[in-house]
């Protein structure tokens, strides 16, 4: 009988989303340029981040099996689930920002995701929160609009 743990169970999730991501968001939301060659498109670094992510996932879903049958045998086993419920509760606000950032716009939703991880993992002084942000997104801009011409979603606000 297989005996699934949380490792197990989180490594399934990733893995599901990681085939997600290569099969349905990478072909519907990243542009491929007829110009540029597969070799040099940013469709070959989602497919390379995606196909990295199920290997590790598979990996971490194989060795939890594993150390699931050898805590059968004796091995205490960890039975905490809140690292587990911090990872959804992670993956949930992930996954709000992307619904977020065509609606209100890449700068605006990335400062409301980054404001909420923060304070949930626990930076009190508003701030800090406010210096990392200018700080952060400034870099951001500089980089990858001004400098490297990267089209960032626009929504209501930016």
């Amino acid at each position: 009988m297989v005996n699934f743990n949380r490792d197990s169970i989180a490594g399934l999730i990733l893995l599901i989303f990681s085939l997600i991501f290569i099969f349905y968001i990478t072909p519907d939301q990243v542009e491929m340029h007829k110009s540029v060659a597969m070799a040099l498109s940013p469709r070959l670094f989602c497919y390379l981040t995606g196909g990295l992510l199920a290997m590790l996932s598979v990996i971490m879903i194989l060795l939890s099996l594993k150390k699931g049958g050898l805590a059968a045998t004796g091995e205490t086993r960890q039975t905490s689930w809140r690292p587990l419920f911090r990872g959804l509760l992670c993956t949930a606000i992930a996954c709000a920002y992307a619904a977020l950032a065509g609606l209100l716009g890449f700068f605006v939703s990335t400062a409301l995701a980054m404001t909420v991880f923060l304070v949930y993992f626990g930076v009190k002084k508003w701030a800090g929160i406010l210096l990392f942000l200018i700080i952060v997104l400034g870099f951001i801009y500089l980089l990858f609009v001004e400098a490297l011409k990267v089209v960032m979603p626009d929504g209501l606000f930016f």
